[in-house]
């Protein structure tokens, strides 16, 4: 039995159950931009795999990713292959009950992020906020703290559009949008004590980690809206060194660049050029770019809440400054 969903604004077609995406509420004849379904997929494209993660405990591989001839093979630990093409469909062959949580963790994680590079879109690792009718990415490499600081902006009331990947477009009246991901934050369990969110009944991002999945449906945003700024998010050994610092001109689109989510994939499939122009292109689009830095402790993600809320920094009518807001 087959969903059709909406993310991203495409009409997702999946055989695979996704009970978080929003369902599709477009035309019932709408022929679907992607495809997700269950069959065979070859156990290798090619000798050499492109990436090799490895989990927190050293422990063999937990996913490899191939490249070849425009295909993106993914093999998941215990949970089978996962074969993406065309930028349009998306093959399962299941180790386990295509139910499993994992499965859809990965579909819409590093699964989704090879299909965006297939199709030459623009993702950002990041997670992606609602300021009055702007929005704001707040991008960093994982365990930046880029959740936990949105769940510490959505609890103020803001709205959000994505947890952890960010699709950014360009509109015919070239302004640069991010559009939605879906209704759910991801967050360590020390993070969810900290917010006082009870995990017993919530799902587990993958299998063996205390990382959970929090529904945020009441502070979803369903609209793309204009990207007012990217807020790049990096830890810092002294409390002292703690500020908000913008960025311009090639700063920005460097880091810009660096935010693209799993830009190897993109080498790989040859796309490397042209994903670089159009990352610079969307960098001088937004206006404001800017580098939050934190000491982690237990109350660093509210400290950086109230900088980055109390420096005007985000709202719409900010003005660049050449000094760093302490």
């Amino acid at each position: 039995m087959t969903q059709d969903r909406l993310l991203f604004g495409w009409h997702i077609r999946s055989e695979i159950p996704l009970p978080e995406v929003p369902v599709w509420d477009g035309p019932a004849n709408h022929q679907p931009d992607v495809i997700i379904r269950v069959g065979p997929v070859p156990h290798a494209l090619e000798a050499t795999p492109d990436e090799t993660a490895h989990d927190a405990t050293g422990t063999p591989p937990f996913r490899t990713v191939e490249v070849a001839d425009g295909r993106v093979l993914i093999r998941l630990k215990d949970c089978g292959n996962v074969l993406v093409a065309d930028g349009c469909e998306i093959v399962v062959s299941p180790e386990a009950d295509i139910n499993a949580v994992d499965i859809r963790t990965y579909l819409l994680g590093i699964i989704m992020g090879a299909l965006c590079h297939q199709r030459g879109e623009i993702v950002l690792h990041a997670a992606c906020l609602q300021i009055g009718d702007q929005a704001v990415a707040i991008t960093g490499a994982s365990g930046a703290g880029k959740s936990t600081l949105a769940a510490s902006l959505v609890a103020r009331g803001l709205g959000m559009l994505a947890d952890d990947l960010t699709m950014l477009r360009i509109g015919e009246d070239g302004c640069c949008r991010a559009w939605p991901a879906y209704p759910r934050m991801r967050l360590w369990q020390d993070a969810a004590d900290r917010r006082q969110i009870d995990t017993t009944a919530l799902d587990l991002c993958i299998g063996d980690l205390t990382k959970f999945q929090v529904p945020v449906d009441h502070r979803f945003v369903r609209q793309p809206l204009p990207l007012a700024a990217v807020v790049h998010l990096y830890r810092c050994d002294d409390p002292a060194g703690e500020g908000l610092f913008p960025l311009r001109g090639l700063g920005a689109a460097i880091e810009m660049r660096n935010a693209i989510y799993r830009p190897g994939i993109a080498v790989r499939l040859g796309l490397q050029r042209p994903m670089q122009v159009k990352a610079a292109r969307l960098a001088a689009l937004i206006p404001h770019h800017m580098r939050l830095t934190r000491f982690l402790d237990d109350l660093s993600a509210e400290r950086a809440a109230d900088r980055l809320l109390s420096s005007g920094a985000v709202q719409p009518g900010w003005r660049r400054t050449s000094a760093a807001v302490q």
